[in-house]
């Protein structure tokens, strides 16, 4: 018997019959067809990828969760066997036809006048046409109707008319499904065979091939079906068994889909909750993250918890923040891997600031002029009527300084002070001001009462490091910028450019500092920066928030249970993260805006001072030198089994020059052009690197016992 289509084809031509049938059937248009462009721009891949600001992928956050799918892949990127494949398994004429097989579709007709299912005969482009009109799919659990089938061929000639097929062929794989939620090729290639398109081989490609009909069939039909399809292609120098094996091992295997890479999900995630990537999102996000300095700051935080895990530190957080931009640059939202919340940010959590927030009470005082930085307050007992009794604040050292400068009590972190500076201030306009820097969340002012002034307020990290941002802007809040493209901000003035100077030359005050904190700590800096430490209650949080010219950096040290520490401050615990971040960012970056001289204020006299700005992109690049070893804090030990002489500490510093000295407890050792050799004595010793002025640009304190 002679199969139907030869029967009819010599004496019929059904393509073109079916063409005139269309149009007489469906004079006019529907609806407009879309263009390719239009599909592949609406098309959305399931993740949004994250850029660093230099363009590396950084990060994939899966947002669909209906479908996984993943970037267009055009017509050029198929290999030839795939679309041999799809094409033989599909719609053998597809490169023939109109949009139309005329000789498959009589014989689905004739095949349903014998009482089978109407089927088969669907072209490619039919089913592509299917996916863009809503009307042509079925209803759940029914067949297509002989209208719907009509009218799918009707418009599969239309798209034929205005698409090429090398577009109709490449929308068609993108959007078909091929095995569970994998949605288009790059989907299915990646999630079956973790690989790109472009690198499947040929028996990879017949399986593709043969899910498309049937995605979900079991494993035993889609083997039958590859091995029938390599057979009609290859005939039979092949072994079915080892083709099935193949089939089994790929769909038995667990689908493992690679989200790679993961570098900062947590940052990714608050890009999209604070929604700042807008209503529409697309394919990519380009951020403002430096994954360089990422890596290294991550590394800086791990290191120094670690040293601090016998005091009952567990974790910590870090943000870097560019000044005139607000740009985000680092965001290391925990210890990563080894934190007990890795899923938690720990940089957007709200914790008690401690200290960090008298900037704020002083600033709010200089600028309603009832107070300058040469103000004496009193440093004595105080007892405050609250309504649970009587408050008396403490310092954190339990003892009294008597009349202090408001600058000493300020730099020195002095409690009492702090509060009584409070009193002077409506506090309902100080939380506020606190809201205008963008901190949210703050209870009604008499709830915290006057411990507000000793940072009772929960804040987050992010927002308290923003905040000190504004001084270093000269008094000019802006919103935190996550994207590289993002535009314009919303600028508001928060205090005058003569109160943020005062607060941050208090700030950056060294000798004022001492009086709490000692000459050497973790602050004091070779180059210009302005920093405030704070320790929350029971020392259960460390904070140390500062800003150089160029870079505001914050960060929280202690437990995200809110245990508390062992005698951790925020000098021995925060400061030493804070500090070797800010010389990181300052290695090859150096200041080109010297600090402004140091002047004392008579009362109601502020300073006439100029905004001044930067190009941030004409840097001036100095040296900045930093002692590598021995690490401050070190202590060594005499080994009595080495001979005299035999025993050694090595100096040694980031950067060598000839104008700059190795001084030991001030006494001059050699010149810093390279590392130095010194034979260690019992004591505690002052390591300083000095310039050509005498002048220290850096400290190492140690111990050799």
């Amino acid at each position: 018997m002679i199969p139907i289509q030869k029967r009819f084809s010599f004496v019929f031509d059904w393509n073109r019959f079916l063409c005139v049938f269309f149009v007489f059937l469906f004079p006019t248009i529907l609806f407009a067809l879309p263009t390719y462009k239009e599909v592949k721009s609406n098309y959305l891949p399931s993740d949004i990828r994250f850029y660093d600001r230099e363009g590396e992928l950084i990060q994939r956050l899966r947002v669909r969760k209906e479908y996984r799918s993943e970037e267009w892949v055009e017509y050029k990127e198929f290999p030839k066997f795939l679309i041999d494949a799809v094409v033989h398994a599909e719609d053998k004429r597809f490169f023939e036809h109109n949009g139309v097989d005329g000789n498959a579709i009589v014989a689905s007709f004739w095949n349903s006048l014998k009482g089978s299912a109407l089927r088969g005969g669907s072209t490619i482009t039919m089913q592509l046409v299917t996916i863009l009109d809503l009307e042509l799919q079925p209803k759940p659990k029914e067949r297509k109707s002989i209208f719907q089938k009509i009218k799918q061929m009707h418009r599969a000639t239309e798209l034929e008319s205005s698409w090429s097929k090398e577009e109709i062929f490449t929308a068609y794989l993108n959007l078909i499904y091929f095995r569970g939620e994998l949605r288009g090729i790059a989907s299915a290639t990646k999630g079956l065979f973790h690989k790109s398109v472009s690198s499947i081989t040929p028996n990879e490609a017949y399986l593709l091939a043969a899910l498309i009909r049937s995605p979900q069939s079991s494993i035993q039909k889609i083997s039958k079906r590859v091995c029938l399809l390599k057979f009609d292609k290859d005939g039979d120098s092949f072994d079915c068994e080892d083709i099935s094996r193949f089939v089994r091992e790929v769909l038995f295997r667990n689908l493992n889909y690679p989200q790679q890479p993961s570098i900062v999900p947590l940052f990714a995630k608050s890009i999209l909750e604070l929604g700042e990537y807008g209503p529409n999102y697309h394919l990519t996000i380009n951020t403002s993250i430096s994954i360089s300095y990422q890596k290294k700051v991550e590394e800086i935080l791990k290191r120094n918890i670690k040293t601090l895990e016998n005091r009952n530190v567990k974790d910590g957080a870090v943000v870097v923040l560019e000044n005139k931009t607000g740009h985000v640059l680092v965001y290391v939202s925990n210890i990563g891997k080894e934190s007990s919340v890795s899923q938690l940010d720990l940089i957007r959590t709200k914790r008690q600031v401690g200290s960090t927030l008298k900037p704020f009470v002083y600033a709010m005082n200089f600028q309603q002029k009832k107070l300058t930085p040469s103000s004496i307050l009193s440093d004595s007992p105080i007892g405050i009527s609250v309504y649970q009794g009587i408050y008396r604040p403490l310092n954190y050292d339990k003892s009294y300084k008597g009349n202090v400068t408001v600058r000493e009590s300020l730099a020195s972190s002095l409690n009492i002070p702090a509060i009584r500076a409070l009193s002077f201030l409506d506090v309902n306009e100080f939380v506020s001001l606190l809201e205008d820097l963008g901190i949210q969340g703050l209870l009604y002012p008499e709830y915290y009462g006057p411990s507000l002034a000793l940072g009772a307020a929960d804040i987050s990290l992010l927002e308290l490091t923003n905040a000190y941002r504004m001084f270093a802007n000269g008094g000019i809040y802006s919103k935190i910028q996550w994207r590289k493209d993002k535009g314009n901000q919303i600028q508001s003035v928060i205090f005058s450019p003569e109160v943020s100077y005062m607060i941050s030359d208090i700030l950056s005050d060294r000798e004022a500092r001492s009086l709490g904190f000692g000459w050497d700590n973790f602050l004091s800096t070779s180059y210009y920066t302005a920093v405030k430490t704070g320790t929350s209650q029971d020392m259960r949080d460390n904070w140390c928030i500062g800003y150089s010219e160029h870079y505001t950096v914050g960060v929280w040290v202690g437990n995200p249970t809110g245990s508390p520490m062992l005698d951790v401050s925020g000098i021995t615990g925060a400061a030493p993260v804070w500090r070797e971040t800010m010389d990181l960012l300052h290695e090859s970056l150096g200041s080109k805006l010297k600090p402004l001289e140091k002047g004392t204020f008579k009362d109601e006299e502020l300073p006439n001072l100029e905004v001044e700005t930067s190009n941030q992109n004409s840097f001036e690049k100095t040296k900045s030198f930093r002692i590598l070893t021995p690490v401050s804090g070190s202590i060594f030990a005499l080994d009595p089994d080495i001979p005299i002489g035999r025993q050694k500490i090595l100096f040694t510093i980031n950067s060598y020059d000839v104008s700059y000295s190795y001084h030991l407890n001030d006494l001059f050792l050699a010149r810093a052009s390279e590392p130095y050799l010194w034979e260690p004595k019992k004591g505690e010793y002052r390591l300083e690197i000095k310039d050509k002025d005498n002048k220290v640009v850096s400290f190492s304190l140690f111990e050799v016992r």
